[in-house]
């Protein structure tokens, strides 16, 4: 099934001028929530939708564990998770603490079978 995609006009805010360029854009069409996707692994397994729901949210549990210590959380073919951090440069290695960081954020990053799927997409214009 192909993902539908939308044109997105932007202009360059340096060049008011310039003519506005358009871009693609994914558009969704719809959202699946917990409580659907555990119903689904039931559905294939033979798991409860309880039990589904329960490994889902003893994973988020584990996750921020592992993640709050620092650790990449690598979960083949899910993908990996990693902490990653944003903040203000220092004169000198010595001067970098806390009070540089200004922001944190989880990279997740997909494992190949999700990749590969990203190669063999196919995509149609939203009418």
């Amino acid at each position: 099934m192909p993902i539908t995609i939308t044109p997105i006009g932007k202009t360059n805010p340096s060049k008011p001028n310039a003519p506005m360029i358009y871009y693609p854009k994914a558009t969704k069409t719809g959202e699946v929530d917990l409580e659907k996707v555990s119903e689904e692994i039931a559905q294939a397994t033979s798991l409860t939708q309880a039990d589904c729901y329960a490994v889902v949210i003893s994973l988020v549990k584990v996750l921020e564990d592992h993640l709050k210590k620092g650790e990449i959380v690598r979960l083949e073919p899910l993908g990996s998770f990693q902490i990653s951090v944003k903040g203000t440069g220092s004169t000198s290695a010595d001067m970098v603490s806390q009070s540089n960081v200004s922001s944190a954020n989880i990279i997740y990053r997909p494992g190949k079978k999700l990749k590969k799927l990203l190669s063999n997409l196919s995509f149609v214009r939203k009418k």
